[in-house]
């Protein structure tokens, strides 16, 4: 992040098409819904499994991957989901417009990025509670006390959160500066995917997932983390492809052709 500052864009950044009406409604419902499914989990998560036992590829690179002192690594992952990458992202965003002359241009992508973002949790909310995939640590019993209570997020594998969510967060913030011209989105893209795939690593290593878990969770939020802005958010100049536009509605949001 330190080494991408001194490389920030010197000239007008590329404009991008928004409508701060639309995307703030949306980034706001769809953050709004992650949080309500977060409180609501145990109402809403599977009480048992529905994927009980871990593949062979999976057994396989757990046995590699984890790491004997598991806590560690899961305190690690946390402070860089949700504290260093958009940490990253957030100060990109500002001094990448600051340098370019256009400060206001620093919120916009700021929102592009947590449009993304939120909506890739959401999908991947939906997905976690049907699958219903029971977690490595639970599978293999990987907890001191053996008395332990189930609990609700136990069945809620498939596809890391972690992973998904720091996968959109990179490549949205890529997406973003290479769509603005900024000269940083090189630093952008590296930097970010470096962060994200340490995340999601040690979301293996911390035996939360398993490695396919994450694995899906990279290739979805990468997916949403480039097609969102691309699709939604393009340069002025061009006409959005197909018409497509996110339109809210009561109860959620609508693509729109």
């Amino acid at each position: 992040m330190v080494a991408a500052f001194p490389r920030v864009a010197a000239g007008e950044p590329t404009p991008l098409r928004y409508d701060l009406s639309v995307d703030l409604s949306v980034t706001a419902a769809a953050a709004t819904t992650w949080i309500a499914s977060e409180l609501w989990k145990e109402d809403l998560a599977p009480t048992t499994c529905r994927f009980c036992d871990p593949n062979r590829f999976d057994a396989w690179a757990r046995e590699r991957l984890l790491w004997s002192d598991v806590e560690p690594a899961r305190r690690t992952s946390d402070a860089l989901a949700f504290g260093v990458l958009p940490a990253a992202v957030a100060a990109n965003a500002f001094l990448s417009a600051r340098a370019a002359g256009d400060t206001s241009e620093g919120w916009v992508d700021l929102l592009i990025v947590a449009e993304a973002a939120t909506l890739a949790a959401n999908v991947n909310q939906l997905v976690k509670y049907t699958v219903g995939r029971q977690r490595p640590f639970v599978h293999y019993r990987n907890f001191d006390d053996p008395d332990r209570a189930p609990e609700p997020d136990d069945n809620v594998s498939f596809y890391s959160g972690h992973s998904s969510l720091a996968f959109s967060l990179a490549t949205a913030a890529g997406t973003v500066s290479s769509m603005r011209g900024y000269k940083s989105a090189p630093w952008v893209w590296g930097i970010g995917l470096g962060l994200a795939s340490t995340v999601a690593y040690l979301r293996v290593a911390g035996d939360k997932h398993y490695l396919t878990d994450v694995l899906v969770g990279a290739v979805v939020g990468s997916a949403m983390g480039i097609a969102i802005p691309r699709w939604l958010h393009g340069s002025e100049e061009q006409a959005p492809a197909t018409g497509a536009r996110l339109v809210p509605v009561l109860g959620g949001i609508a693509f729109v052709f």
